[in-house]
């Protein structure tokens, strides 16, 4: 499969970068149904067949493996840079097989779709800002207080309890006493890349119109949809005005933004994550304060800011939140086994701007809510290991 690929305002330096995750939709000549593509790939990072043409700006492209993997591929810069990036005739490898009533020489409409991403790197960071955040992280001691950041300092399994040198929270939306966060629950400490903006209008109306019409009904309502996406008589069904395509989506229900990101191949991130895509590695203290801003260290846009949609992540004060593992979507409109599932149990409500907009702030961190105005939905996907920054 051959495509042409282009974003603004891209990077890549020794801290992190950016990159495209494109991803593919096929239906065979007179059929309705839409399937996802899988790659084959001989290794993660520039598969052999994996190419450009030449000329434009040099890339690498990342295909993840594993039993959930080869559902999409990584773009990015090959080598140190900011700007355009822009390149032609870039070649992907179909699993030909992997896809029913497909031949050699099918006939077929191909739809290929790409979201910006951002890398956030390998590594140790802080939960809890060292200040009085309704419920948030601290490392428990002995009782007398509870305002000790809590570092994570790998991507194996963290004992909570109030018991001395364990995490803890402040009040409420508390993971297990005596227990811990499993060595599977994504805790932020491995390298992952979360969507660079929100789920946007035109990501939402692509996805509407790539689902049966059943499908479709159920994750759109116009109640809700404040006007961005309308209906039409004709195909594609779902559209949007230009004014609004690139906008957060807003008013998601947790149901709709989480069957998105299986839909797209990726998963949701955990609030650990939220506070790493945040705060970084900084040392704690910076973000306290009750500015209306509280911007991503790694670049992830439109995060924690005035009028910008609150996060949705998976929850460690419930027992169904802890239970995530990190499965990746499979392209298709259900959500895995160990996601929280439509009722939201185990997701929570993080972000805002002011006080709710620090990194630390955890009041609606269990909250199990309906879709809002203020709600949007950001996906994340586990990085490869070995791919570098």
């Amino acid at each position: 499969m051959c495509f042409d690929i282009a974003w603004e305002n891209s990077w890549r330096h020794e801290a992190n970068h950016d990159a495209a995750w494109v991803f593919f939709k096929v239906r065979a000549e007179g059929e309705k149904e839409w399937q996802h593509v899988r790659l084959v790939a001989d290794k993660v990072l520039n598969p052999t067949g994996y190419s450009q043409e030449t000329g434009g700006t040099r890339l690498d492209f990342v295909v993840p493996d594993g039993p959930d993997g080869f559902t999409g591929m990584f773009v990015r810069r090959a080598e140190y840079g900011v700007g355009k990036v822009a390149a032609t005739k870039v070649t992907a490898i179909w699993d030909l097989a992997a896809n029913k009533g497909m031949t050699k020489d099918p006939k077929v409409s191909v739809r290929a779709f790409g979201i910006e991403m951002v890398f956030v790197p390998e590594g140790p960071f802080f939960l809890g800002s060292g200040g009085t955040e309704p419920y948030h992280f601290y490392q428990y001691t002995d009782g007398t207080q509870h305002t000790q950041p809590y570092r994570v300092t790998s991507a194996g399994a963290i004992p909570t309890g109030q018991q001395a040198g364990k995490l803890w929270a402040r009040r409420g939306a508390q993971p297990e006493d005596k227990g811990e966060l499993p060595a599977a629950f994504p805790n932020g400490y491995a390298a992952f890349y979360c969507m660079k903006f929100h789920v946007l209008v035109c990501h939402y109306t692509d996805f509407l119109n790539m689902l049966d019409a059943p499908q479709a009904e159920i994750r759109y309502t116009d109640k809700v949809r404040y006007g961005q996406i309308g209906r039409s008589e004709k195909l594609p069904k779902y559209i949007c005005g230009s004014s609004d395509s690139w906008r957060a989506c807003v008013a998601l229900s947790w149901a709709d933004g989480a069957t998105f990101a299986a839909w797209a191949g990726l998963r949701p991130m955990t609030e650990l994550e939220y506070e790493k895509v945040t705060r970084g590695p900084m040392e704690p203290g910076w973000d306290t304060g009750d500015d209306l801003d509280h911007p991503s260290y790694w670049e992830v846009r439109n995060i924690n800011g005035w009028r910008l949609p609150r996060e949705r992540p998976v929850t460690v004060g419930n027992a169904k939140g802890r239970s995530f593992k990190g499965t990746h979507g499979q392209g298709r409109a259900a959500l895995p086994a160990d996601w929280p599932q439509e009722d939201a149990v185990g997701a929570g409500i993080r972000g805002g701007h002011g006080a709710a907009g620090r990194p630390s702030h955890r009041l609606l961190a269990d909250g199990v809510a309906p879709e809002r105005a203020d709600y949007g939905w950001r996906g994340v996907r586990t990085a490869p290991k070995g791919i570098g920054n």
